[in-house]
């Protein structure tokens, strides 16, 4: 029978002495303690899959309450014809409040048009429930969504583009058409 360790010459002969412990065979632990480490992995893993597959299971059911939570919603009565009215108007009313802030920046510009489209905006998802029925009047939902983003993104090009030359103009305006 071989030691549970020995000494092993790990250089080459004239070299200094090194030592390196080598275990040789199993340590050898009594069935009571092989149990209870078995035990232990046992308890320590389910702890883990139990976390995982907890964590797994709030994330789908985050995903899937954020998929489905709007049909379960309910909004009260709205005429679907004045809401469409209340909803473009908004946007004729905050394309108007984001040109005059244009010199600011496009930050400013889309802060500014996008508070303006309040409170109508905020009635958004009402407005939708009450046109769904109807197909004409969700088509035409949808046009005056299409056109919101559409002057959102006019917002951001006046902002970039068009403000500048407003600028360069107003100079040559003051500094060499009005001597």
């Amino acid at each position: 029978r071989q030691p549970p360790c020995h000494r092993r010459r790990s250089t080459p002969p004239g070299a200094p002495w090194v030592v390196a412990v080598v275990w040789q065979g199993p340590m050898h632990r009594s069935p009571d303690e092989i149990r209870a480490r078995r035990r232990g992995r046992r308890v320590a893993m389910a702890a883990y899959y139990g976390l995982v597959a907890a964590f797994i299971l709030l994330a789908a059911g985050n995903v899937i309450w954020q998929v489905w939570a709007p049909a379960f919603r309910r909004y009260p009565p709205m005429d679907c014809r004045m809401g469409l009215q209340h909803l473009a108007t908004a946007i004729d009313r905050a394309r108007q409040a984001a040109s005059g802030v244009a010199e600011r920046g496009e930050d400013a510009a889309l802060s500014e048009f996008r508070s303006a489209l309040s409170p109508e905006w905020d009635d958004h998802d009402a407005v939708a429930a009450a046109c769904h029925s109807n197909r004409e009047l969700a088509v035409a939902l949808d046009v005056i969504e299409r056109l919101r983003y559409a002057e959102e993104r006019a917002v951001r090009r006046e902002v970039s583009d068009l403000a500048p030359l407003r600028h360069r103009v107003g100079q040559i305006r003051q500094n060499q058409l009005e001597r």
